[in-house]
């Protein structure tokens, strides 16, 4: 490509495909200093897409900018020019905590994948695009996510592109959450770009929920209120340290996330059974038993049980919203507190509220899009240091690049994925 005609991010055009809530495209936003030319999605998707767009027209008042369905019919009509295209599709198929057990719903063959291929052709294709850089599950990384990497592999060697993933995780972008996150990113270039590393200080997670302005929307809008003394777990804690002791602090102590493992590791599940009958307690009874019958089968069980977080609070999916306690309150996050948690501004609104409030979890942090589009505008502007490959692989964890020091002509991807 040639990097020449662009020296300023105002110059540079972008859009998403598939933005959901709107993570990617508000990172992209900050990033590169104006709302986009266009926001592109597909059938199906429109519940999720609905929320950003209603923050760039209704809540921004730029009700310019167009909502547009990508289809066979439209495809003629919107193809144009756009420099990055940021995009969020389905990463369910490679996630760990999917429980499918068919090709269908889960793995590296499951036809939800698809939509990662059709968001890079499209953006190939229909917008010759720079930049296309795509988030997914932590596993397209890994063995588990080959198949996938090797179909995006192809479909960037057809189109005279090569291919970067970016593993990283939220908390190396100045937000305390742990969040673990790959980015395949498509580049117009024969061979792909060095990315920078990333490793910003984040502030502890009570203090960054202290952060929220007095005004944010939906502070009032409690996600859980059966975590903390309403879960039975974590108030058979509470009863075996007595008036003096504080349950919180000494799961934190003993570096234990959750109710459950604190009383399993502690050696007091059959006494936390012994309580519950005692106290008449039907839902811990019940939780115990069950945990009681797999663990003498050598299973593991699904811990719904409350979830304490010191320094940084783990992944923001659908469970940990459900059961995280508060740093300091007897209660869940907040909707305001789970969007400040993906680094959401404080004029955001979920319409829908806590209906919605899985849609949160579905979306990537506003503050690690802002710094993977700013490695996208760098590369617009030819500002990266190119590899000699067409294929890069960087771990921002280990700051490793575990692909992408030679020219690889006729390479055997597969053996690139020994995680």
């Amino acid at each position: 490509m040639n990097n020449d005609t662009i020296t300023s991010n105002e110059e540079i055009t972008w859009a998403p495909i598939v933005p959901l809530i709107g993570g990617f495209p508000l990172g992209a936003e900050q990033a590169i200093g104006k709302p986009p030319v266009e926001i592109f999605s597909y059938e199906g998707f429109d519940a999720n897409d609905s929320q950003y767009v209603n923050f760039q027209h209704n809540t921004r008042g730029r009700e310019d900018i167009p909502y547009t369905e990508i289809n066979e019919e439209s495809s003629s009509q919107i193809k144009k020019k756009i420099n990055i295209i940021v995009g969020t599709p389905p990463c369910a198929a490679l996630s760990q905590l999917n429980t499918g057990t068919s090709e269908e719903s889960k793995g590296a063959k499951s036809p939800k994948n698809d939509w990662m291929y059709k968001v890079a052709e499209d953006g190939m294709k229909l917008f010759e695009a720079d930049v296309i850089m795509i988030e997914n599950a932590p596993a397209l990384y890994t063995k588990k996510g080959t198949l996938v990497a090797e179909r995006m592999y192809e479909i960037a060697k057809e189109n005279g592109y090569s291919l970067s993933l970016y593993k990283t995780s939220t908390m190396y972008h100045g937000v305390p959450q742990a969040r673990d996150r790959t980015f395949a990113c498509f580049w117009r270039s024969p061979t792909a770009p060095v990315l920078e590393w990333y490793d910003r200080e984040y502030t502890h997670f009570k203090e960054y929920l202290e952060q929220i302005p007095e005004d944010a929307l939906q502070q009032e809008l409690v996600i859980n209120k059966h975590v903390g003394l309403a879960e039975p777990y974590y108030r058979y804690i509470s009863h075996t340290l007595g008036e003096d002791g504080d349950t919180r602090k000494a799961m934190q102590d003993d570096n234990i996330k959750t109710a459950f493992n604190y009383v399993n590791r502690k050696g007091l599940l059959q006494d936390a059974i012994k309580w519950f009958e005692e106290t008449g307690d039907e839902k811990g009874l019940k939780a115990a038993k069950h945990a009681e019958y797999k663990h003498s089968l050598g299973k593991g069980i699904w811990d719904g049980s409350t979830h304490v977080f010191n320094d940084y609070m783990n992944a923001v999916i659908g469970r940990n919203l459900n059961d995280t306690l508060h740093p300091t309150e007897d209660r869940s996050l907040t909707v305001r507190e789970a969007l400040h948690m993906m680094a959401f501004p404080s004029d955001f609104e979920l319409v829908g509220g806590l209906r919605n409030v899985n849609m949160i979890a579905q979306n990537v942090p506003v503050c690690t899009a802002a710094d993977m589009v700013r490695q996208a505008i760098k590369f617009v502007k030819g500002e990266l240091k190119l590899s000699e490959s067409d294929l890069v692989k960087q771990n921002n964890h280990r700051k490793t690049v575990d692909v992408g020091i030679l020219p690889n002509d006729n390479v055997d991807i597969t053996s690139y994925f020994v995680n």
